[in-house]
């Protein structure tokens, strides 16, 4: 059995979870991973001016007596299209037929909208009048060249994908997303809503890592309740290497004789059980299963879900941030004040849940909750965390405190 600091561990977990190599991927494999680069419009975007709507460009000068009650007729002159081959040039007191999107032809200043002619072929009438830029996004609307349009470490969605399209990327530079597995131990358990003779506990610590893992921007798969057998909880834990990246478990850690996790997981790779100088107190562990070329780290927690979710903000949720690529891998703080007495014991790290009630004059006031015990209902009611320690203290009404806001 190992004793460690929070600190010590936090560095053991984040080795253990260190980033892998960049890889370069497809475009449209990208969604939920990190750009590992930043995107740089190598050029204007749009390169040239082009055309905001359907309609007929012109030389403003040449509509500029149009109303609805006296049409100005231009003959017109072609249809501008895409192809390299349509006249780029405007044809002086003309109109041209252009589609959205499509390069105004020089000499053009403004695209009169099709509902402001009477669309004709030959010939069209203006109704209109029209200033120059009207209709038109001029060269470099959307980006010039040399701009950074998104910036390494942005979890990339539909509007990155969008843009990184549009600069004539097919491949980005990007951090994978992380596959986590997470997995309760323990006969006891019991799917929420389920029965059996002799009762059960609901399993609700895994539910609940699923969803900060997806926080993180990792991918959670939650395998749920797995049995303290030893055959049974390796068996589970082969099936699930396949789609791990890293593995967590929680329970099944305490000295009783029907506690597995940490000989099966020594069995199948290396594993070190963890007293760690955090409150509220619980065994932790950390080690990695070997799957043929790769070692998959796992990282052991708590099985109550409040030694668990405090764990999981201590030291696993910056450790899978990092791993995503996320640049920013602690949560926001903020200072308030104290409300309600509490006491920080030595040796240890305490993590105190508290509820942000209102504002105390120029700062916002927090009430500790479950400072004696810390029970489930506790973590739902906690607007953010207060971390003291290791020295001894007591944080008196009136003290000011650093807050890490908790939430989604």
């Amino acid at each position: 059995m190992t004793v460690r600091s929070l600190d010590g561990h936090r560095t053991a977990v984040a080795e253990a979870l260190a980033p892998g190599p960049v890889l370069d991927v497809l475009l449209g494999d990208t969604a939920g991973a990190t750009l590992a680069e930043d995107l740089i419009a190598s050029q204007a975007m749009p390169a040239v001016p082009i055309a905001a709507r359907d309609g007929y460009a012109v030389a403003s000068a040449d509509v500029a007596a149009a109303h609805p009650g006296a049409p100005v007729r231009l003959p017109v002159s072609h249809d501008v299209s895409f192809d390299s081959r349509s006249p780029r040039r405007h044809v002086p007191r003309a109109a041209a037929r252009i589609p959205s999107g499509a390069p105004v032809p020089m000499g053009a200043d403004a695209v009169v909208a099709l509902a402001d002619t009477d669309q004709g072929v030959a010939r069209v009438g203006i109704a209109h009048s029209v200033h120059p830029g009207d209709g038109v996004r001029p060269a470099g609307f959307d980006a010039t060249a040399g701009d950074v349009i998104v910036r390494a470490g942005t979890r990339i969605g539909p509007r990155q994908i969008a843009v990184a399209a549009a600069l004539g990327r097919s491949r980005l530079h990007v951090r994978p997303v992380p596959r986590v597995v997470i997995m309760a131990v323990g006969d006891e358990l019991v799917e929420p809503g389920a029965v059996r003779p002799g009762g059960g506990v609901p399993e609700s610590t895994t539910h609940m890592l699923a969803s900060l893992v997806l926080e993180t921007g990792a991918k959670a798969y939650r395998v749920g309740a797995v049995s303290d057998d030893p055959l049974r909880l390796r068996s589970t834990l082969e099936d699930q290497l396949v789609r791990a990246d890293v593995m967590i478990t929680t329970g099944g850690l305490s000295d009783g004789v029907h506690d597995t996790v940490a000989d099966v997981l020594a069995r199948m790779g290396g594993f070190e059980a963890v007293d760690l100088q955090l409150r509220p107190v619980g065994r932790h562990g950390l080690g990695t299963i070997s799957a043929g070329s790769r070692d998959i780290p796992v990282i052991a927690l708590p099985g109550a879900p409040a030694g668990a979710a405090l764990a999981f903000e201590a030291y696993v949720r910056q450790a899978l941030r990092a791993l995503c690529g996320h640049p920013d891998v602690e949560r926001p703080v903020f200072r308030a004040r104290v409300r309600k007495t509490w006491v920080v014991p030595p040796g240890l790290v305490t993590a105190m849940p508290v509820v942000v009630d209102h504002q105390d004059h120029d700062l916002p006031a927090v009430t500790p909750v479950g400072a004696d015990a810390l029970a489930l209902t506790d973590l739902a009611r906690a607007d953010a965390l207060v971390w003291s320690g290791p020295q001894e203290s007591v944080v008196h009404p009136g003290d000011i405190v650093e807050c890490t806001a908790w939430g989604g």
